[in-house]
């Protein structure tokens, strides 16, 4: 009988320590993701400028985060140079919204920060994040 209750001990120390291991790891996978948008991969480094005068917002997933046009000629209705990107702001100034226009001041430029995958109709998408610097 002394046995049995023993091995039911372990039984149950072991179930308490999987438990909490499993929340610690719970706890540490949060925590690193914290901060971050899935699909969303930053630079160790600051990439190159792009040659864009202006950004229209086409579809907003946060207050500082959205899906943009950059375009080197602004207010143009066909830009050939055109190129979809993740524009990040600082979260403090930046209030995006679908259909926004914003003009890249002089002395400026849409900075990329990283890189953004999503999912389309079309398969899985990559675009350059930016950010104005």
């Amino acid at each position: 009988m002394k046995s049995g209750l023993k091995n039911l001990l372990i039984f149950i120390a072991g179930m308490i320590t999987m438990f909490i291991i499993m929340v610690v790891i719970g706890i540490l996978i949060n925590s690193s993701n914290k901060g971050s948008y899935p699909g969303l991969t930053l630079l160790e480094e600051e990439g190159k400028c792009f040659n864009a005068r202006q950004l229209q917002v086409l579809q907003t997933f946060e207050p500082n985060m959205a899906l943009a046009i950059a375009k080197q000629q602004p207010n143009a209705i066909y830009d050939p140079n055109e190129i979809l990107v993740l524009l990040l702001g600082d979260g403090k100034t930046s209030n995006y919204y679908d259909d926004l226009k914003i003009n890249i001041p002089q002395g400026k430029c849409a900075k990329q920060i990283g890189t953004y995958q999503y999912e389309a109709k079309m398969g899985i998408k990559t675009v350059p994040a930016v950010t104005i610097k």
